[in-house]
This record gives C-alpha cells, structure tokens and sequence, in this order.
C-alpha cells in the first residue's frame, strides 16, 4: 500500500470517502466473524467480553488486507478507555456481546469522559453468542443505541436491529455528536424523560446522578427525613419552597406535594413519609403579636416567613446545581433579575387570597400564635 492510498491520506483530502473505507472494513469484519463462528460455533459461545475483544483485534486485521487501513495500527485499548479498539488513530471499534439470543444488551456511559482524543468515527461490534450458532453484527454506533438506563451510572442502551429514526437521538432532536460533546448531556437527559413522562400525564423524575460533575453526584442510601441533622432538613426545605411554589399554596390539592415529594427522594435520597407537616403542622396562625386575626391563616405563611431569610441568601448567589434544579422545576424565577423578588411574589400572590399582609410580615418577623 502506498502512501497516498492509506486511510490518513484519504481523509486528509475526503473525509466521507474515508468512512465509507470504515465501513467497508466493518463489513468484511462482520463477514469473518460469521463465517468463523459458523464453522466453529462451540468455541464462539465460550467468548467472554475480554476474549471477544481479543478475537475481534484479529478479525479486524484480517480485514485490512487490501484495503487503506495498517493492521499494525488496529490496538485493543488497555484500562478503562472509550472505545475497545482503535483503528488508524481516527477510527474506533466498541466490542459488546450478550450470551443470549436476542441483540440487545447494555452499552456505554453517556458521559464519555474516557473516550480516546483523536477518535470521531465509531463502529459497534456486537457478539450474539446465544442460540445455536453464535453472530455479529457490525453498525455505526450511535445507529444502535435507542434508550438510557442506569446501573451505576447513565448508560446507552443497544439494539442492533434497531431502525434509523428509533436511536435516542432522534427521540431527543440531537444529533449523537452534539450530545456527546455538550457540556450538560446529563442535564439534557434528564429533561428528555421529564418531559417524556409530562406528556404522558405522569410526575415522574429520575432518580439518578443530578450533574454531569461526578463530585456533585448524591449518595445511593436512602435516609428517612427524621434521621436528618436539623440544619440539613432546613436547607432541603428551603430548596422545596423555591422549586415547588404551588405547595405554598394554601387551597388543598390531592397533588400538590407530589413534585416535592419526588424531588426530596429522587435527588437527595431522602424519604418523608409525612411531606404535608412541613407545611401544615402546629396548627393555623390565629395572633400576630398578640392580636387576634379576623380569620386565622395557614401554618404555610409562617413557614413562609421563617424561612424567607435562608430562601433568600439561595437565590441571590445560587450555585450552578440550584440554577440547573430552577432552570428544571421553577423557570418563572428566571424571569427576574432579582429570583428572590420573583418567589416573593408568587408568594403574595397565595397570601392576597386569603387576605394575609405575607409581605408585611416576612418584613417585620412578628410572633404567631397557633391554634392547638
């Protein structure tokens, strides 16, 4: 092979006719690879992933002969890298199998943050090692992945009969490229099925990692609210009253605390089987510095006032989580400049109703009374 008919060359000068050479490579792989396991079905079953990578570095440089890409240059990656194998720097070849008999199985992570620097052009390699006799499938990667699940964190899903128009990416509008190298895939994730699961008249949330920044990941213990230090109930609760304004609301509703609900377990991993008492317990207001109301006023508007000091100093310096968390479940605030002066107006606007000065009182922080 000469110089100016290897793949680099190639690709300097048309980069589509360099992947259609990737392609071809693929396929004569895949071709080798069944008529390999065909022939000798009983060791193929017996592949593990590790050998199945192994075998697949072979079969691929077999299938460079006579065409532009170098054997030499087919290596399996060693650690835990992204993908399997690489092909001439730029040409990557991700190895998964299952030991059924079906095309499915679990891919990669989402977060590709091990994915090797060069490479931009991905071929799934896929082992059905179950049924009588084993096969493979070789497909553009992002081609085959149709959903996100989690095991230990967000992984694709595979399918490699998949149709074109059924990937994940299509489902979100985002073609595979721009996820990958976005900086807030997990926040994009995260907003596909909270959608998702809107349209279908369902409050659902995901229950996983909240950030692309694994050192802001949660704890995978659930913990009961009772068991929390006071200070942490308190900065959770603030958080609730600013994410979810309509429990704030006084008019009863069956769902109205169900977001809070979610979000208290699904970000933070913390259960509270009695959500209403953060709101309603000890009784309604019936004196204000020691004069009775013409009607006494939801406990809500006290949890209102003694927390607004802690609300506050949230808003006017969130950090990036919070904004991500506002941005999600409560985009009115970032309508105001001031997302403090915001939620105290949805709170007026509760407190106006039910003919409640809410503004006057968060200003002087009076003494209440409550009804036993």
């Amino acid at each position: 092979m000469n110089a100016e008919s290897n793949i680099i060359a190639i690709r300097k000068k048309d980069i589509a006719l360099a992947h259609e050479a990737f392609v071809e490579l693929m396929s004569r792989t895949e071709k080798i690879l069944n008529t390999e396991a065909a022939s000798n079905p009983s060791d193929y079953k017996k592949l593990t992933s590790s050998t199945l990578e192994t075998c697949a570095v072979e079969k691929i440089k077999l299938a460079c002969s006579n065409s532009p890409f170098d054997e030499n240059e087919v290596k399996l990656i060693s650690g835990q890298r992204f993908p399997d194998i690489i092909a001439d720097k730029y040409y990557g070849i991700e190895v998964k199998s299952t030991k059924e008999d079906h095309w499915k199985s679990t891919g990669s992570s989402i977060v590709e943050t091990t994915r090797m620097e060069y490479v931009d052009d991905i071929f799934m390699l896929f082992g059905k090692l179950g049924g009588n006799i084993p096969e493979f499938k070789c497909r553009p990667y992002q081609d085959v992945l149709y959903d996100i699940a989690v095991t230990h964190s967000p992984r694709y899903l595979i399918n490699m009969e998949l149709k074109e128009n059924d990937t994940i990416f299509s489902k979100m509008g985002i073609p595979y490229d721009k996820f990958r190298q976005s900086n807030d895939s997990i926040a994009q994730v995260r907003k596909y099925y909270r959608e998702k699961a809107k349209q279908q008249n369902r409050q659902e949330m995901p229950w996983w990692i909240t950030s692309d920044n694994v050192e802001q990941a949660h704890s995978f213990n659930i913990k009961l609210w009772n068991s929390l230090e006071t200070s942490e109930k308190r900065d959770l609760q603030a958080k609730c009253m600013i994410l979810f304004p309509e429990a704030l609301n006084p008019a009863r509703s069956m769902t109205k605390y169900n977001n809070t609900t979610l979000w208290l377990c699904s970000y933070n991993q913390v259960v509270n089987p009695n959500i209403r008492d953060l709101y309603s317990a000890g009784g309604k207001i019936t004196h204000v510095n020691g004069n009775r109301l013409k009607m006494p006023a939801a406990q809500v508007f006290n949890q209102i006032v003694e927390y607004s000091d802690e609300i506050k100093i949230i808003l006017q310096n969130p950090s990036p989580e919070m904004v991500m968390m506002i941005k999600d479940f409560n985009p009115e605030l970032l309508k105001y400049k001031d997302m403090y002066e915001g939620w105290l107006k949805m709170c007026i606007k509760f407190a106006q109703e039910y003919n409640v000065p809410l503004s006057e009182w968060i200003e002087q922080k009076p003494t209440f009374t409550f009804s036993k």
